[in-house]
Parts: C-alpha cells; structure tokens; sequence
C-alpha cells in the first residue's frame, strides 16, 4: 500500500495534486470555518426569526447574482487556464466579463430594491422582509464581481487569494462588524453584508490585476479579446454555462426561498443553517476542484485525455479519505452541531441528516461538473443540471406545503444526487472513464 502511494507521488502531476490541494484543503478549511462561524454569530446575534429573515434575502441575493454573472464564472476560469502565460489574455478575459455582468448586476440590484415592497408583502407576505431585502440588494453587485475575480485567480493558481476572495474576507468583516457594532436584527446585518462585500470586491479586484500588462502593446482602452480567442467560443462556452449556474444556485438556495413563502421565519433559519452545515461536508471537493479544475483546461487543450483521467480519479481517492469522516460526524450527532447555533436550532437535526446525504454523492462522484465544462462539454452539464434545477422547482414547493422542511431537504438532497449522478454518466461517455470507480488502476 505504501509502495503505491509513493508511487503514485513519483508523478509530478499527482505530486502537484497533492500538495495544493492541501494548501487548498488548508485554506478552504479557513473559510468553511469562517462560514460556520458567520452564520453562528447571525444565529445567536439575530435569533431564529430574524435570522430566517436574514437568510432568505441573502439566498434570493445569491441567487439573482448567478443569473446576472451571464455564465462567465467557467468560461473565465476555463479560458483563463488555457492562456495562463499570457497576462494580456488573462486581463482581457477578465474585463470582458465584468463589462458585461457588472451592469447586469447593477439592473437587478434596483429592481429589487424598488421591488422588495412587493416581494416581501405579496409574495412572502412578510412584511418585515421589505428593508432587508433593500439592504441586501447591493450584494447582488459584490458578489457577481468577487465571484468572477475568484475564477480568474483561481485558474491562475492563485489559492491563496482565490479563497479569501469567494468565502472568507467579506464574511470575516461583516462577522465582526455585526459583533463590533452590537447589532441584532437582520436589516442591519444585510446592509453590514452589502458593504462587506463591495469592500471585498474592491480590493480583491486591484489584487487580482497587480502584474498584468498595462501598456498599450498589450491591453486597449475598450478592454476588447485578443485575436487569439475567438468571441464565438467565448459565448458558446458562457451560454450553457450561464444556464447551469442558475440552475446549480436554484438546487442549491431555492429551498429556503419556497420555506419562507409557504412557512414562518423560523423554518427558513433552520433549514438554511442545516444546509450550510452540511455543505461543510463537500467543502474537500471544493478545495479539491480549485487545484484540478486549470489542470483540466490545460490538459484538454494540448489533447492529454489519460492526463484528465488520472488526475480525476486521483482526486477522488483524496476526497473518499479526507470527506468522509466529515459526513459520518454529520450523521451521528446532528443535534450537537445543530444545537452549536442555540437550543430551539436542533430542531433541524433531521434536516441537516437528510441534506448531508445529497452532499455524499456530491463528494463520491468526484469533480465531474468541472470534467465537462473544462472539456468543452458544458451542454451536457447542462442537461444535468436541468434536469435537477426543474425538479426542484417544481417539487420542492409541492413538498414544502404538504411535508414543510422536511419535504423540501429531501427533493433538494435527492436531486442533488441525481445532478452528479447524471454528469458521471456523461463523463464515462465523452471521456471514456468512470468516476465511481476510483479503484481503477492509475
């Protein structure tokens, strides 16, 4: 066993897996740990009605934030892979998608905060919703643009800034703002959050261009695509991508939206904290995916399949060992995580047992989702992801009315498996490889 662990380490990519996946899996634990500490201190400052409030504007943020970003997070990071040793390309893709998603982002963010008046009265018949959602509505701006500067950093290796950038700083400084300044209600949080996050974006966007060209040689005035990079690839990559992202945001964060329409405040708390928590058990796939998502771009563009398979399965194997004693913790004492947020929080013990599940298959099904849209393979994710995005839509508020949250984290759980699962089987099909059968020779 030993003899083959080391011999698979003699190889410099497997070499290089490893190690920035633990700088990676050091990071994300930093961030996860971030995570979970912002939303115990929105739990226990807030309470369970004010922080329900609190997370269903923030999932509606999330949620038309991935609508305004155009599909441009894979395709930067995908394109950006590719070109990495050119720091023109790599500026101008950048620019290039934030002068198309920030006025789109700029759009929704007025909408709803002229809108919120009636989202929170007609629709969730809520009425204290109306000024937190006008509070929260700048964060659809920050986070179209830290989500798209972490892509860029990112596919440049960049961990350390990638991370800090996507889930750490501006939950670190709205955290201590909302302690610093003693505040206990869920308005104050939102706009504390908003400003947190333009704060995050503003200094992460000087980062993320110190180095790269500036002069005329090498970078226009209209931020327009090199020549090297055709405008047509760039939007059939970003179109199915742009698809896919609304749909994975509408797995992931529509369930705490149909709980607040159809039950109180305090169910939409719960259900969102359980899902947070349990998403703490896939957040080694998310470390993992930030070191093998470039090697994919890069491997497919000089036409290296065996290169993508055994860096796949690879990881895999480092998910399995490192994920699952995460998930057996999740599954044997959830009222004592859930319980960490406040007593009347462990009434969502079950839900965090049942979420946890869809995020298993998550983690044994291994990056497939970067398998296909770093090879060019994006309509097929696509389809996966339809096919989850609409069932959740139309069951989780079926669910939800005759089985409260209950329902809802068991549609959201099973059709997240069936996205990853779906995707596994169009990467045996396009690439020729199994990612379920990470025991396969290497």
């Amino acid at each position: 066993m030993i003899s083959k662990i080391k011999a698979l380490l003699n190889d410099s990519e497997h070499r290089h897996t490893v190690l920035n996946s633990i700088l990676a899996l050091f990071i994300r634990v930093l961030g996860a740990g971030m995570a979970f500490i912002f939303n115990l201190i929105i739990a226990r400052e807030l309470g369970a009605e004010q922080a329900g409030i609190f997370f269903i504007a923030l999932s509606i943020a999330m949620l038309i934030a991935s609508v305004s970003r155009l599909g441009f997070d894979d395709t930067v990071l995908r394109f950006t892979a590719a070109n990495n040793d050119n720091p023109y390309i790599i500026k101008s893709i950048l620019h290039f998608s934030l002068r198309f998603s920030v006025p789109v982002a700029i759009l929704f963010t007025v909408l709803i905060y002229f809108l919120s008046p009636y989202i929170a009265g007609a629709l969730f018949k809520k009425n204290e919703l109306n000024s937190v959602l006008s509070s929260m509505s700048p964060s659809i701006v920050g986070f179209c643009i830290v989500y798209l500067l972490a892509m860029s950093l990112q596919a440049r290796h960049k961990l350390l800034a990638s991370i800090p950038c996507q889930g750490i700083a501006h939950f670190l400084l709205c955290g201590s703002a909302i302690i610093g300044f003693n505040v206990n209600n869920a308005e104050q949080a939102s706009l504390l959050f908003s400003l947190s996050l333009g704060l995050s974006a503003i200094f992460f966007y000087r980062l993320s261009i110190r180095g790269l060209s500036h002069n005329e040689l090498d970078f226009d005035e209209h931020d327009n695509l090199p020549k090297s990079i055709s405008l047509r690839d760039i939007r059939n990559s970003a179109m199915p991508n742009w698809v896919i992202t609304i749909m994975l945001h509408i797995v992931q964060w529509s369930a705490p939206i149909f709980i607040g329409v159809y039950l109180v405040a305090e169910q939409a708390a719960y259900f969102s904290v359980a899902q947070r928590v349990a998403m703490l058990s896939s957040f080694v796939l998310m470390a993992v995916n930030l070191v093998v998502a470039p090697k994919f771009a890069a491997f497919w563009n000089k036409g290296d399949i065996e290169g993508i398979r055994t860096t796949a399965l690879f990881s895999v194997r480092l998910l399995i060992l490192s994920a699952m004693p995460i998930v057996l913790l999740m599954l044997i004492f959830p009222d004592f995580l859930m319980g960490l947020f406040g007593d009347e929080f462990k009434k969502g013990s079950t839900l965090l047992q049942i979420l946890v599940i869809g995020q298993t298959v998550n983690v044994l099904t291994g990056p497939v989702g970067y398998l296909l849209t770093m090879s060019g393979n994006e309509r097929d994710l696509r389809f996966s992801v339809l096919v989850s995005g609409f069932g959740v839509l139309f069951l989780v508020p079926i669910f939800t009315f005759f089985y409260g949250a209950i329902g809802a984290a068991f549609v959201t759980a099973f059709f997240v498996s069936i996205q990853n699962l779906l995707a596994v089987v169009f990467v045996k099909k396009r690439l020729g490889f199994n990612t379920l059968k990470f025991w396969n020779k290497i």
